[in-house]
C-alpha cells in the first residue's frame, strides 16, 4: 500500500474465535443459477430498484428503472444502499440505512412483497454508514445473523470503525453493537463474502480515497488482515465496492460506483481472483438508468422468469410510449438513406434484422415522401441468388450518379463479410450484381479484419468518388468511373487497428461534407452494446484527417448515444440526410427494438429498428449532440 496503515484490532467479548464451519450466506450453485439481480438505489431517484442480467455485464431494467416498492409499501429511505441476501430456507433479506443512525431489516419469500422484521436503532448521535448482513456459523451454539456497518466508535472518534450486531436466525433477539475491526482509519460501504477455502474477505473504500480495499479473516471476528488496495480504474474515484460470483469461474465480478461517470457510466465491474488479490479488466455495466449503490444476487430460471413477468405486466405504467420512432414497422439496422433526384423521394436501405446472429441474407428499400409515411419497397436483392456471397447481408450504401440522360444506383453491401457491388436504374431496384464476385474481400486486399460497412461519398469539390469501409480499422480508395473498381495505388488507411482507442473507432462509417469541411462519422463499441454511440471528426480533406495544416482528432463529444431515461439503448451505425436546398438535416440510425431489445442481453444486437431525428450544428461547424427521440 502507498499509505502506512496502524492496525488495531477490537474483538469484541464473547464472540468466538474458533474457526468453525463457515458458510455464509447461501448461493445458488452453478447448475442452479440462470441469471443476476442487481438491488441498487436509483441514483436519479434514490428509490431501490432492480436490474436483472443473465451474462453479469449486460443488465436491463425492471419497471424501467422506477421503485420495486408502491407508495404505500414498506418505506425503505431513499438514498441508502440495499443490501440483499438470501436465507437457509430460501428467503431473502435486505439491510438498509434509514436516516443516520437506523438500520432496517427486510424479509421476502419472492423478491417482490417484502415485510419489516426489525428496526435497529443505534446510540443517539453515532453516525452509521450502510450495512450489510451475513450468516456466521461461529454466533452462540446455534449459529446467527450477523448486520455489520461502519459507525463511530465514540462521540470522540475521528473516523468510522466496523461494527456489528448479532442475531438469533429468526432474529428475535439481538446483541449490542461491538466492534469488529479498526485499520486505523475511516471507512465506507463495507461488504463480506466467504472464501473458498474458508473465512472470510471484507471489501471496502476508505473515506476519501481513490482504490478498493480487501482484508480477510478466518473469522467474522477477526482478526483481520492489513488491506491490499486495488485501483482498477487508476486515480478515478471509487465508492461502495460489491462482488458476486459469475456461474462457471472461479473468481468474483467486482462492482463499484464512479461518482463522476454521470448518468450513463455511473457503474463499472472488474474481475477479481478468487482470494481479492487482484482486480483487473473493468468495464461498464450497461442497460440501467441510474444505477449505483447496490449489491447483487444470484437468480434461479423460476426466481428470474417471475421478476421478468412481474416487470412486463406493469411496464405500461412506467414506460413512455413511441411517438416518432421508429419510423417504420420491423426489425432493421444499418440504415444508408437517400433523396433521389431521379424520383424526388427518399429511400432507407437497411439491413434486415433479426435473424440469429445476423445470418440474414436479403435486402429490403423503404420509401417516403415526406419522411414520415415510409412505403416498403420489398427486396431489392437476395444474397441466395449470387455464386459468391449467400449469408451476412449487412449495412450497405448506396449512391445516385447521373448517366447520360439517366440515373444509374450502386448498391455497396456486405456477403459474407466482404463487400459486393450491384447497380439498378431505378432506386427502389431491383438490383442486380455488377461483378459476380466481391469487390473487397479480407484475403485478396489483406486487411486486418473483416471488409465489412462500406460507404460511399461524392466529394463536391471534385466530383471524385470515395468508397470507406472498416472494422476495428478504417480504409479507403478511390473509384473508378465504372463504380465496380478502384483507382489503382488510392487504398490507403486512416485509421490503422492499433488506433482504434485513440479515434473511438469500431465499425459504420458515413462521410458528408457542410461549408467545405468533412465530417467522417463511425460508431463506437459494439453493435451487442446498449453503449453503442456515435464520434466524428472534421477534416479539411476527404482523403486523410487534416485540419488547419495539422493532424485532425476526434471530437471529444459524443453525438449520439443511450438516453435510459427512456429505455433508449443500441444507438449507433447512422446515415446523414440533408434536405437539397436547405441546411436541415437528419440523422438515421438504429437502436435496439424497444422495449424487448434491452431484454434479449447480448441478441438485443441483431434485434434493432430504425429511427430519424433532426441534426444540428454549432457556429463553429461542430454538431450540436443528436437528441434521440421516441
Amino acid at each position: 500500500m502507498k499509505r502506512i496503515i496502524t492496525s488495531l484490532l477490537l474483538i469484541a467479548a464473547g464472540l468466538s474465535l474458533t474457526a468453525q464451519s463457515i458458510s455464509g450466506n447461501p448461493e445458488l450453485t452453478d447448475d442452479e443459477t440462470y441469471g443476476y439481480l442487481y438491488c441498487h438505489e436509483s441514483a436519479h431517484g434514490g428509490w431501490t430498484a432492480y436490474a436483472m442480467s443473465q451474462d453479469g455485464i449486460h443488465f436491463h431494467d425492471l419497471l424501467c428503472g422506477d421503485s420495486v416498492f408502491p407508495d404505500d409499501a414498506v418505506d425503505i429511505v431513499k438514498g441508502n444502499r440495499p443490501f440483499l441476501c438470501r436465507t437457509q430456507d430460501g428467503s431473502f433479506l435486505m439491510a438498509a440505512r434509514s436516516g443516520d443512525s437506523r438500520i432496517d431489516i427486510f424479509r421476502s419469500d419472492d423478491l417482490l412483497d417484502w415485510t419489516r422484521v426489525t428496526t435497529l436503532n443505534m446510540p443517539k448521535g453515532n453516525l452509521v454508514g450502510d450495512p450489510g448482513i451475513i450468516w456466521d456459523d461461529n454466533y452462540g451454539s446455534k449459529g446467527g445473523w450477523l448486520v455489520y456497518f461502519p459507525m463511530l466508535n465514540s462521540a470522540r472518534s475521528s473516523h468510522l470503525s466496523l461494527f456489528g450486531v448479532h442475531s438469533n436466525l429468526n432474529m428475535t433477539r439481538w446483541s449490542r453493537p461491538r466492534p469488529l475491526a479498526d485499520w486505523g482509519f475511516g471507512i465506507r460501504d463495507a461488504s463480506i463474502y466467504p472464501d473458498p477455502e474458508g473465512g472470510f474477505s471484507i471489501l471496502f473504500q476508505e473515506e476519501g480515497m481513490h482504490s478498493i480495499l480487501a482484508s480477510k479473516s478466518k473469522t467474522l471476528a477477526g482478526p483481520w488482515s492489513v488491506p491490499a488496495e486495488f485501483a482498477p480504474d487508476g486515480n478515478k474515484a471509487i465508492e461502495s465496492p460489491a462482488a458476486f460470483r459469475l456461474a462457471g469461474t472461479q473468481g468474483w465480478q467486482v462492482g463499484y460506483v464512479d461518482p463522476e461517470g454521470g448518468a450513463t457510466g455511473r457503474y463499472r465491474i472488474c474481475t477479481a481472483d478468487e482470494r481479492f488479490t487482484q482486480m483487473r479488466r473493468p468495464q461498464y455495466l450497461e442497460g440501467v438508468y441510474g444505477p449505483d449503490k447496490g449489491t447483487f444476487l444470484r437468480l434461479s430460471e423460476a426466481e428470474y422468469n417471475r421478476l421478468q413477468a412481474w416487470s412486463d405486466a406493469a411496464e405500461p405504467e412506467h414506460l413512455a410510449q413511441s411517438v416518432h420512432n421508429p419510423v417504420f414497422p420491423g426489425l432493421h439496422a444499418d440504415p444508408e438513406v437517400l433523396y433521389s433526384e431521379q424520383t424526388g423521394k427518399y429511400y432507407i436501405y437497411p439491413t434486415t434484422d433479426g435473424a440469429f446472429g445476423w445470418h440474414n441474407h436479403d435486402f429490403k428499400c423503404f420509401s417516403s415522401e415526406d419522411l414520415v409515411n415510409w412505403k416498403d419497397e420489398g427486396v431489392i436483392l437476395d444474397l441466395q441468388d449470387l455464386d459468391w456471397g449467400k449469408e451476412y447481408a449487412w449495412a450497405p450504401c448506396i449512391i445516385e450518379k447521373k448517366v447520360g440522360d439517366g440515373y444509374r444506383y450502386y448498391y455497396y453491401f456486405v456477403a459474407n463479410k466482404s463487400v459486393g457491388v450491384a447497380v439498378a436504374d431505378r432506386p427502389e431496384g431491383p438490383y442486380r450484381d455488377a461483378l459476380g464476385h466481391a469487390l473487397l474481400s479480407q484475403e485478396e486486399i489483406g486487411a486486418p479484419n473483416q471488409v465489412i460497412d462500406p460507404d460511399v461519398f461524392r466529394d463536391p469539390a471534385t466530383g471524385k468518388y470515395y468508397l470507406y469501409w472498416g472494422n476495428s480499422y478504417l480504409w479507403m480508395a478511390e473509384l473508378a468511373d465504372d463504380m465496380t473498381s478502384l483507382v489503382p495505388g488510392t487504398m490507403h488507411e486512416l485509421i490503422p487497428r492499433s488506433r482504434i482507442g485513440e479515434y473511438h473507432y469500431l465499425e459504420g462509417t458515413y462521410v458528408f461534407e457542410r461549408n467545405g469541411l468533412y465530417y467522417f462519422m463511425w460508431s463506437e463499441n459494439i453493435t451487442r452494446s446498449a453503449r453503442y454511440c456515435i464520434r466524428y471528426l472534421i477534416s479539411d480533406s476527404p482523403v486523410e484527417f487534416v485540419r488547419n495544416g495539422q493532424p485532425a482528432k476526434v471530437e471529444e463529444q459524443i453525438i449520439l448515444q443511450q438516453d435510459p431515461s427512456l429505455q433508449i439503448f443500441g444507438t449507433g451505425h447512422n446515415s446523414v440526410l440533408n434536405i437539397p436546398g436547405t441546411d436541415k438535416w437528419y440523422m438515421v440510425y438504429h437502436r435496439f427494438t424497444r422495449p424487448e431489445g434491452i431484454k434479449m442481453g447480448l441478441s438485443g444486437g441483431y434485434n434493432r429498428e430504425i429511427c430519424i431525428d433532426p441534426m444540428y450544428f454549432n457556429p463553429d461547424g461542430t454538431i450540436v449532440p443528436v437528441k434521440p427521440t421516441l
